[in-house]
């Protein structure tokens, strides 16, 4: 695929290591000067010295050619402009961006940008399920928070605790993936028994996530 990243540092910097070990084509513009020789320095990509959000560099950048654009300035506003031009001027269809303020992030799927990712906003979704549900040890939302990875870890007065799979009423739409026993890994069947100390790796929407973590843990609190 042919890829634009605009702006960022650490970001654009790691993105281009892990896309390029995958063969991907990518082109980065950066207004630093001494970033873009950096980059140009480290990567074996284009580099190109410019403000992202005006048409004229982003054509020095081929985006008529690009298969994704993804927008990770600091400014918010940079990355909506970079992002519309790209898909209302030029024609990409997937765009991306990375926005500074979590309550930007509804402004940028109402102005069409779906793909807005605000890892601030991401962060206190995750601190605010551990800090409040002393059995989870991870929580991990998936695209955009659609889907959360949840490890809940089984105790012994958990209301599921020496039950089989098939015993206990999950909602259609979650699934137990994996459950972590020891150093053991299981994939886990119907008849598979659930003992404690356990840790349930589930996959589910948001929507049934409480309803999971009660099944789980059995309080009323959370």
């Amino acid at each position: 695929m042919n890829i634009v990243m605009v702006g960022g540092r650490r970001k654009i910097d790691f993105l281009a290591k892990s896309l390029l070990s995958k063969k991907q084509h990518v082109t980065m513009i950066h207004d630093d000067e001494n970033y873009c020789k950096y980059l140009s320095r480290t990567h074996d990509a284009p580099v190109i010295y410019g403000d992202g959000s005006k048409p004229y560099i982003l054509e020095d950048a081929n985006i008529q050619e690009a298969d994704i654009v993804i927008a990770l300035t600091p400014y918010d506003a940079d990355n909506l402009v970079i992002c519309q031009l790209a898909k209302k001027v030029y024609g990409v269809q997937r765009v991306f961006a990375t926005v500074s303020n979590p309550k930007n992030v509804e402004v940028f799927k109402k102005l069409g940008i779906s793909t807005a990712i605000s890892s601030t906003y991401i962060m206190a979704g995750t601190i605010e399920q551990m800090a409040s549900i002393n059995e989870m040890a991870n929580f991990i939302p998936l695209e955009e928070g659609k889907i959360v990875v949840m490890e809940i870890v089984v105790q012994e007065n958990s209301p599921v605790c020496g039950k089989t799979l098939a015993e206990v009423p999950i909602p259609e739409q979650a699934i137990i993936g994996c459950i972590i026993r020891g150093v053991n890994s299981i994939i886990p069947r119907g008849k598979t028994q659930i003992q404690t100390d356990d840790k349930l790796i589930i996959l589910s929407p948001p929507a049934v996530q409480r309803k999971i973590i009660k099944l789980i843990v059995g309080r009323d609190d959370i």
